[in-house]
């Protein structure tokens, strides 16, 4: 992406806002203590005026800025005009593709659509070896399961490491948030946990249990079964918050290997109904706006 300036669609959402982060010496400590080094491609997404962008180029960094304000476009184009390893894409970050080589993130997203971009960055045919995502604190809880288990966060552990690394002060951004602000980072995985045809499966199971909670694991497995996971691997509480990603796996497991197809039939197609119900409650929140 690094060399190129491209326009896609300049139209500002009505409810676009954005905490703009004003600590120019906290970033270059956070960039210290990253995985991003030299030569490192790197996306600032929702670049704003730079101060991400000037870091991560002081870094010796090939970065490219994503931003969709006016304003912000002509003064990054001002302000690195002669910098070569700068690149400027005008447009939304939903519509842009990814790159198609080794690549990493470094951002102060917009909160509006965090969801939406950690569902892309996470479900890409290429994702980030590493993503530092600045990101409400609730979200951040959600996705990576700090505080319990939580099925965004099972649905992504597979596939990536997840963890909070910095909590900020509220004096650190422009306009002062009213709520609690960290950075996550996301780590993909060096070795997958499954197969991809295993990790289909997977996410079914998953999403089947979260809709069934309390009741799923009676569906699923027969006495005999339940009572070799009491005693095997101590698992006896099922509702689906209480169980711990190491224990997921183990569940999963005894599924694929022991479970009868008959009984294998009923969380087909859960991720996708999952999906769909997420779709729905999007539409219905951002029609409030």
């Amino acid at each position: 992406m690094v060399g190129k300036n491209r326009e896609i669609n300049h139209s500002l959402p009505i409810h676009f806002s954005q905490n703009y982060l004003i600590n120019a010496m906290l970033i270059n400590r956070l960039l210290q203590q990253s995985n991003i080094n030299s030569n490192d491609e790197v996306l600032d997404i929702g670049a704003g005026k730079g101060i991400i962008t000037k870091a991560l180029l002081d870094r010796g960094c090939r970065v490219t800025a994503v931003e969709l304000d006016e304003k912000n476009i002509l003064y990054l184009k001002k302000q690195f005009s002669n910098e070569k390893r700068f690149a400027l894409l005008h447009g939304d970050f939903m519509e842009l593709p990814l790159p198609e080589r080794s690549y990493k993130i470094f951002s102060n997203i917009p909160f509006f659509i965090t969801s939406d971009i950690l569902n892309k960055i996470t479900q890409a045919k290429n994702p980030p070896l590493d993503a530092y995502l600045i990101l409400q604190k609730q979200a951040a809880i959600k996705y990576c399961g700090a505080m319990e288990t939580t099925l965004k966060s099972l649905l992504l552990k597979p596939k990536f490491n997840m963890m909070i690394v910095h909590r900020f002060s509220r004096n650190d951004f422009s306009p002062k948030p009213n709520v609690d602000i960290v950075l996550l980072h996301i780590q993909k995985r060096k070795l997958d946990e499954f197969t991809m045809r295993e990790f289909e499966l997977y996410r079914d199971f998953i999403c089947y249990c979260y809709k069934n909670n309390r009741t799923f694991s009676k569906k699923i497995f027969s006495y005999r079964q339940l009572k070799e996971l009491r005693i095997r691997h101590e698992i006896s509480n099922y509702q689906t918050s209480a169980i711990a990603y190491e224990e997921w796996i183990i569940l999963f497991k005894c599924f694929l290997q022991y479970v009868s197809d008959e009984k294998k039939t009923q969380v087909i197609g859960s991720y996708r109904q999952y999906l769909i119900q997420e779709s729905l409650l999007k539409k219905q929140f951002r029609g409030r706006k």
